[in-house]
Parts: structure tokens; sequence; C-alpha cells
């Protein structure tokens, strides 16, 4: 009996080690996040991208989303490693970053950028797009906000799919209207729903992208039409 009481005792004390480790972590990425220069408390849209680009001069915008967490800066490194598990300011940690696909050429001077981000158990990152399974929240929520060193932009929902992570929607970089067409049409017929957005090849379009936490290779896109300010 004693035997398994301290074998109980022992469980109990490695479970309580990892999920106040785990709980320490979470903590210390948000005070990453929350403790950003650069951006005001409270939506405004200003970003001082200089300040930001002192910290890390991979910047290249700020996405914002009304009643969610998501207020984050968004980068784009050499690879879609990197920033997997490194936060804006360079230290390691499970969050990551919000980037750009590396390849796209142009980040959101083009007709498609794709911005991945985690979908994290305490809803930060991209893990608000799981909302958008209830169709109902997005006709509440219908767009985002974002800012580029360029200028500013609502980001109009007009897509929802849930699609394998080898999905044909993940192309970025397009140099025919024809193709871009297509890539719309593909994107509709694929759709869970799409929205009264209309969108068209003369049009740049942002897909935001996160895993589906409960299956494997899945993942929740949002397709989204720039309109500026």
């Amino acid at each position: 009996m004693n035997v398994i009481m301290i074998c109980l005792a022992l469980i109990c004390l490695v479970s309580g080690f990892k999920v106040f480790t785990l709980l320490k972590d979470y903590r210390d990425n948000r005070y990453v996040y929350d403790n950003l220069p650069g951006h005001d408390e409270g939506w405004t849209g200003d970003i001082d991208f200089d300040s930001l680009r002192a910290i890390n001069p991979d910047i290249v915008g700020w996405l914002y989303w009304e009643d969610t967490p998501v207020d984050y800066p968004i980068v784009q490194g050499e690879d879609n490693d990197k920033y997997l598990h490194t936060l804006f300011d360079g230290t390691y940690g499970f969050f990551g970053t919000l980037f750009v696909d590396s390849i796209t050429e142009s980040p959101f001077r083009q007709f498609n950028t794709i911005v991945y981000g985690h979908h994290m158990k305490d809803g930060s990152m991209l893990a608000a797009l799981r909302k958008l399974t209830d169709q109902n929240w997005c006709d509440e929520h219908p767009q985002l906000e974002l800012v580029t060193p360029d200028g500013k932009y609502h980001l109009e929902i007009w897509a929802f799919l849930n699609q394998p992570a080898d999905s044909s929607v993940y192309t970025t970089n397009f140099h025919d209207a024809d193709m871009q067409a297509d890539y719309l049409g593909s994107v509709q017929s694929l759709a869970a729903y799409t929205t009264d957005v209309s969108v068209s090849p003369d049009d740049m379009i942002v897909l935001l992208s996160t895993c589906v936490a409960a299956e494997g290779e899945a993942r929740y896109i949002a397709v989204c039409k720039m309109v500026p300010w």
C-alpha cells in the first residue's frame, strides 16, 4: 500500500509540475505580446513600425480582430519554420509569431498573401478562426483590421474553409488574371460557406490559416478581401 501511495504522489507531483510549466509558458508568451511597443492599448489602427522594426526587422504588418485575442504583429522569415516557435522579440516560445508564407514575393501588395498562426488552447494567436465554424458568429464579426507600412485595410471575410495542409488553396504568387479567377472559383467550390463580399481577380486577398486542433493535418482557413480604409 505504501508503494502505491508513493507512486500516486509522484504522479501527482509530475503532473502538477507539467501543468505549472505549461501555464508559466503561456503567461511568458503572452507577456511578450502584451508589452510590445508601437501601438496603443485599445485599437486605434496607429502602428509605429519604426519601433517594432527596431525589435524585429522582419515585421510586415499588424493584425487585429475585435472581440478576439487577435492583436499581433505579422512577420515574414526566410523560411516557414523559424517563426513556428520564435516570438516576435526573437526569444523561443511555442506561441510563435504570425507569419507570411516565406515564398510570398510582395506581402499585402499582391493578389494573395497567406498568413499562418498557431491554434493555441487559450484562444490566442489564430485560434479565433475556429469561431468561424459558426456562420452567425462570422456575420457578427465580418472583418479584421490589417495595418502595413503602406496603409490600413479592412479584411472583409469572404470564405471559410476546412482543408488539409496540402490543399491547393495554399498558393500565393500569381502572375495571370485567368489563374487568379480560377483560384477564386476553386476557393468558392471548397468553402464551407461564403459571404456576400464580392471578390474579383482585380482585388487583393489575404488567406489566414491555423490548425484544426483535433484533426491532425486539417486547417481552418479564412479568405478575406483587402479594402483600404
